[in-house]
């Protein structure tokens, strides 16, 4: 479906950002989480890659969970949020790629957060070698926008990330509001900071994705794939699935492709969006399917279409891999919950496809960059 984005006033828009400084713990269950993320894609010589960087603040509900390995606490589902902030343990998560490898652990911070409705969320310890962990909040000087800073023992982030707030795709919406997810999505932001990075000091700048989601049902499987292209253009799809993958445990794949593929999808979903933000096709089908050659980490071929001769498929070549992973101990600690989503960092080929009937080519769109989750296993 091919779709005018309509215009909204800056109240609209503050509206929605308001909602990033919420968890709404009178929703939350035993299933429940809430995670603050940004993926990075900083301007390289062929459009926004091959860096990328994940930054993210995440919170699990249960008394005792291990994340990336670390033992930790999770949120009480009875703490007392009537004074506007809501303290809660959680962990800052970190990490720093490109063509040459992938930097996990970047940070990997656990501490106590404090959500403020003013417009922050930090969650900070101080450690022997100085204070870790990380922060989030409304920026000073524009309409709406985010600062952060992140800290960990391998690394520190500092920027700032703004949208224009002339379009749905450059401005905070709320993607998603219901019983079981809320969803504040920013699709297209800039951003430009410091980074420490294991390779040194640098100043980076290019665009971002910003997303702060609450789940209030078990962590599930599903395979999420965001890009840019050189001028801007966003495309997006999620397929979250059933299959043998809810057992899945560690970083392993299935010795069968057809194996591997046997899923069945609970929706399907996807996005082209314009550079100029003004006009939104979304696909009702998408297929995100692994490719294994014999490499460390498997391909993926990509495909979305609609019902009115729109469609992209593309390859999404895999240069590097990060993962998270939460276990929660069940039955007094005789079982464990786990579930981890794989984070491939790609570049596009074998770009083809149509858009309003216009040819989708690397010609006619330059060389594309993006990140493609794979989640597996249950959280329960």
């Amino acid at each position: 479906m091919d779709s005018a984005v309509s215009e909204r006033t800056l109240a609209d828009h503050q509206r929605v950002f308001d909602r990033i400084w919420r968890q709404y713990p009178d929703r939350q269950n035993r299933s429940s989480s809430s995670w603050w993320w940004f993926i990075l894609f900083p301007e390289g010589e062929d459009g926004y890659g091959p860096q990328q960087l994940m930054f993210s603040i995440a919170a699990r509900a249960g008394d005792r969970i291990r994340v990336n390995g670390i033992p930790m606490t999770g949120f009480d589902l009875d703490r007392d949020t009537s004074a506007g902030v809501d303290t809660f343990n959680a962990i800052s998560v970190g990490w720093y790629g490109d063509d040459e490898t992938v930097h996990e652990g970047l940070v990997n911070q656990p501490a106590t957060a404090t959500l403020s409705r003013d417009g922050s969320i930090e969650a900070w310890t101080e450690t022997n070698d100085g204070r870790r962990g990380s922060e989030i909040r409304a920026a000073t000087d524009r309409p709406l926008g985010l600062e952060a800073t992140f800290v960990g023992d391998n690394g520190r982030a500092d920027f700032e990330a703004w949208g224009d707030l002339e379009n749905s795709v450059d401005s905070p919406v709320q993607a998603i509001d219901d019983w079981s997810t809320d969803l504040v999505a920013w699709r297209r932001m800039q951003f430009e900071g410091e980074f420490d990075l294991p390779s040194g000091t640098e100043r980076l700048s290019g665009l971002c994705y910003f997303q702060r989601v609450c789940l209030n049902v078990p962590l599930f499987p599903w395979k999420w794939v965001w890009a840019f292209f050189p001028d801007g253009t966003a495309f997006s799809a999620f397929v979250p699935f059933l299959g043998p993958q809810l057992l899945r445990r560690g970083y392993r794949f299935f010795d069968s492709t057809r194996l591997e593929r046997l899923t069945v999808p609970i929706r399907q979903s996807g996005l082209w969006e314009s550079a100029t933000g003004d006009r939104i096709v979304e696909f009702d089908s998408a297929t995100i399917e692994p490719v294994f050659s014999g490499g460390d980490h498997p391909d993926f071929e990509v495909s979305v279409s609609d019902g009115a001769g729109n469609r992209v498929a593309f390859d999404a070549a895999s240069y590097g891999h990060a993962r998270n992973y939460i276990d929660r101990p069940l039955l007094g600690g005789a079982l464990d919950s786990h579930w981890s989503y794989n984070e491939y960092l790609f570049r596009t080929t074998n770009l083809r496809g149509r858009i309003d009937g216009d040819p989708i080519t690397t010609a006619t769109t330059g060389q594309g960059f993006g990140t493609l989750e794979y989640a597996c296993g249950l959280g329960l």
